[in-house]
């Protein structure tokens, strides 16, 4: 059985290392990094750290284990609604990390390529999938359907319901979002490898109300 639990400041380094081998080999975050394949795993770190600090800041992280094991086999960060855009100080304390991972000459492709993901996010206040990502040992336990359930529950049963929005960056991650309720909309251009899949979750009562139209 897979227990979903939220993170403390403390599983920040666990939750990072995790995200980052999950994605290194990632189409979608070879051409967001870019640079050597083999350095690849080094730079991602430095960009989820901020992803798993802004998710404890601004929303919740999750952690995915195996009953009566403290081993964290998932991770899934969300921004909760009105928080999904990086304030200014954020971004300044950020800076820092963003050097470490792309490096100067790097960061303009990284800033045109986010500009574009930013361009697809929808203004609606809404729940946001950051980033979801499972260690090779929970591969095909269904840790990450767990992950997206627990808090698609918790986001449902809260008073107002709120939508969610995420990123695919593979058919397959698609697949698996739209047995949550999300439907894609479209493609992210831009990209050289992989185009990402915008993917919207109405919120529960605009859900009920379309099924019954």
């Amino acid at each position: 059985m897979v227990v979903v639990t939220a993170a403390a400041p403390a599983h920040v380094e666990e939750a990072v290392r995790l995200l980052a081998a999950t994605f290194r080999d990632d189409a979608v975050m070879g051409d967001v990094v870019g640079g050597r394949p083999s350095d690849r795993e080094r730079r991602l770190a430095h960009v989820f750290r901020t992803i798993v600090r802004k998710g404890l800041r601004d929303g919740v992280v999750d952690l995915a284990r195996a009953e009566d094991d403290a081993t964290i086999l998932g991770v899934a960060v969300w921004d909760a609604p009105g928080r999904t855009r990086t304030g200014l100080v954020d971004l300044l304390r950020d800076v820092p990390s963003y050097l470490r991972a792309f490096g100067l000459s790097g960061l303009r492709e990284a800033l045109r390529l986010q500009r574009a993901l930013d361009a697809a996010h929808p203004r609606e206040p809404h729940w946001f999938l950051a980033a979801i990502g499972v260690h090779a040992a929970g591969r095909g336990q269904g840790v990450g359907s767990a992950l997206i359930a627990s808090r698609l529950a918790a986001v449902d049963a809260a008073r107002p319901p709120a939508p969610a929005y995420l990123e695919a960056s593979t058919d397959r991650s698609a697949a698996l979002y739209a047995r949550h309720g999300f439907r894609a909309a479209g493609r992210v251009g831009g990209f050289s490898s992989a185009a990402p899949v915008p993917m919207w979750r109405a919120a529960v009562h605009d859900r009920t109300l379309a099924t019954h139209a």
